[in-house]
């Protein structure tokens, strides 16, 4: 996998099984290197998407977008990735969460989550709730709830019962942290070789 560095902005990438495909890099937010696969920043894509939609990915680079399951399963197969969330809160605060082990798991999986340990300057380990479960959208239900989680929060995502975190909820059912520890209005989750934070 090729490093970004300083790199920002759209950027093809060439990843076996899939071709090639633009990612968006961002260099600011955590340093060099970095590819944003999923972005909430107040647009108004619709994140209540079927299992064939997660899995290609949606969305446009300028405003909200999710990446693809498909792709992140390749991505995340071909050597160790970090995970960083950017989170800004509704009183503009930002907070952000990382995760050292972050990987997808191939769609006979259910693209199940994995996260590796957790540190950052946000309050409440949200993901971990999330780890080891397959990805569920109303079209395809995997979680651990009576009922179809991503039918009630509108959303896909990797829940469990249902989660402790909702980043691709609608804005109007509020994005949060850690069962609503933490309101935001802004998310970016983004993805890292491991080897790129060695100095």
């Amino acid at each position: 996998m090729p490093p970004f560095g300083d790199y920002s902005g759209v950027h093809q990438l060439n990843v076996s099984g899939i071709g090639l495909f633009n990612v968006l890099c961002d260099s600011q937010l955590a340093g060099p290197g970095w590819i944003v696969i999923q972005q909430r920043v107040g647009g108004n894509e619709n994140f209540n998407r079927d299992w064939v939609t997660y899995r290609k990915g949606f969305g446009v680079p300028e405003s909200d977008f999710f990446l693809g399951l498909e792709k992140l399963h390749r991505i995340t197969s071909l050597q160790r990735f970090e995970l960083y969330i950017h989170l800004v809160a509704r009183n503009g605060r930002t907070y952000n969460a990382r995760y050292d082990d972050f990987k997808i798991s191939d769609e006979d999986n259910g693209y199940a989550l994995s996260l590796g340990k957790f540190n950052g300057t946000i309050i409440g380990d949200g993901m971990r709730w999330s780890e080891n479960m397959k990805f569920t959208t109303f079209d395809h239900d995997n979680d651990k709830y009576g009922a179809n989680c991503a039918d009630s929060h509108e959303s896909g995502w990797w829940y469990n019962s249902c989660s402790r975190c909702y980043l691709n909820v609608p804005y109007e059912h509020l994005l949060w942290w850690n069962n609503g520890i933490m309101y935001l209005k802004e998310v970016k989750m983004l993805i890292r070789p491991k080897e790129e934070m060695k100095k």
